[in-house]
């Protein structure tokens, strides 16, 4: 089984400061331990470089180009694997468009979505569960790392 990782599942495992970096960093070791496949996207990628290097007053790390870079072959490379983008995937955000009139930021997470039908995830652990809910229908699920994580 796979899991695609949101990208503020991400930024929590990169960000030891976070209040979230146990309960993240605890799921993906439960998720490792338990021999699963975890994924991101080039999406996830971008998406994880624009809130590092953004400013700390605009929700941001405001981390150098650099600890960005670092970050990403020392923390989340060494775990995840990239999924390669398909043309598929444009054709397949479509129909989700269509289907769910999605709006704004919500297409961030559509893009999210039709990777993974293209890949055949059907799971995706994120901190913003509600907002795949919608996509239940099309065999997505969305995992809590609360519900994951060590018991204290």
């Amino acid at each position: 089984m796979a899991h695609l990782l949101d990208t503020g599942i991400l930024l929590r495992l990169a960000d030891e400061r976070d209040p979230l970096h146990p309960v993240v960093d605890s799921a993906v070791e439960s998720l490792i331990a338990q021999r699963e496949e975890l994924l991101i996207g080039t999406q996830n990628v971008a998406e994880f470089w624009n809130v590092a290097t953004r400013p700390l007053a605009a929700n941001g790390l405001e981390l150098p180009a650099s600890a960005v870079l670092t970050l990403l072959e020392t923390v989340i490379e060494p775990v995840c694997s990239v999924l390669v983008e398909t043309d598929e995937i444009y054709h397949e955000f479509k129909r989700l468009g269509k289907k769910y009139e999605f709006r704004g930021k919500q297409a961030h997470d559509a893009r999210l979505v039709a990777l993974m039908r293209c890949w055949g995830i059907d799971k995706i652990l994120t901190l913003n569960d509600r907002d795949f809910l919608r996509y239940e229908a099309e065999g997505i699920v969305a995992v809590n790392p609360r519900s994951l994580g060590r018991s204290s």
